[in-house]
C-alpha cells in the first residue's frame, strides 16, 4: 500500500514535469524593455506556474519517499534532503534548496529586470528538475 502512494506521488510529479518541459522547450528570453500585453505574459505566467508546481510536487514526492524508506518524516526540509542524499536518492541538497528559494521569489517579483533574471533561472533550474526526475524513474520503479 505504501509503495503505491510513492508511485502515485511520482506519477503526479512526472505529469507536472512533462508540462514544465513543454514550457521550457518554447522559452524565449524575457525582454525587460518590452511592454508586454497581458496575452503575451500568459506564456511566462504558465512557465512560472509549471516551475512552481514541479518544485512543490518534487518536494512532496521526496517527503513521501522519505516516509516510505525510513518510516518517519523529518522535522525540516534540510534534514529530509540530507537524509535522502545519504541514501543516494538525490545528489544535491543545495539544488533543491535553490529551487525552493526561486519558487518563493517568483511570487514576489514584479519589476521587469527582476523578472528577466527569474525567468532565466527558471529555465536553468527547470531543466535540471526535468533531468533529475527522469533519473529517479528506474530507482522508483524498483523500490523494495
Amino acid at each position: 500500500m505504501q509503495k503505491e502512494l510513492v508511485l502515485k506521488s511520482f506519477e503526479d510529479l512526472n505529469r507536472a514535469v512533462y508540462l514544465l518541459k513543454d514550457s521550457l522547450d518554447s522559452y524565449k528570453p524575457y525582454e525587460p524593455s518590452k511592454e508586454y500585453l497581458p496575452k503575451e505574459m500568459e506564456y511566462y505566467d504558465s512557465l512560472s506556474f509549471r516551475f512552481e508546481k514541479s518544485v512543490e510536487l518534487s518536494l512532496h514526492f521526496l517527503k513521501t519517499l522519505e516516509i516510505y524508506l525510513f518510516g518517519e518524516q523529518s522535522d525540516t526540509l534540510r534534514t529530509r534532503l540530507l537524509r535522502l542524499q545519504r541514501a543516494n536518492y538525490i545528489d544535491s541538497v543545495e539544488f533543491w534548496t535553490s529551487a525552493r528559494i526561486l519558487r518563493n521569489k517568483i511570487a514576489h517579483a514584479y519589476l521587469p529586470e527582476e523578472l528577466k533574471d527569474i525567468y532565466s533561472d527558471v529555465v536553468k533550474l527547470g531543466g535540471e528538475i526535468v533531468n533529475r526526475v527522469k533519473s529517479w524513474e528506474k530507482k522508483i520503479r524498483n523500490l523494495p
